[in-house]
């Protein structure tokens, strides 16, 4: 069960970036990568640190 669950977790997670990335690209909205990466950084850090709680 926990090896199906960060299978689902890491599946998301390149679903958001992808879609974020296509979102950009057809112009839907507006990503400066230079200045929101670091804000991708911190969404992957709260998934892992909810993920962290939860395994207790």
């Amino acid at each position: 069960m926990r090896f199906y669950f960060h299978r689902i977790t890491g599946g998301i997670i390149l679903l958001a970036i992808g879609l974020i990335i296509w979102l950009s690209n057809l112009g839907i909205i507006h990503v400066a990568w230079r200045r929101d990466w670091p804000v991708i950084l911190i969404v992957i850090g709260i998934i892992e640190l909810v993920k962290h709680i939860f395994k207790r």
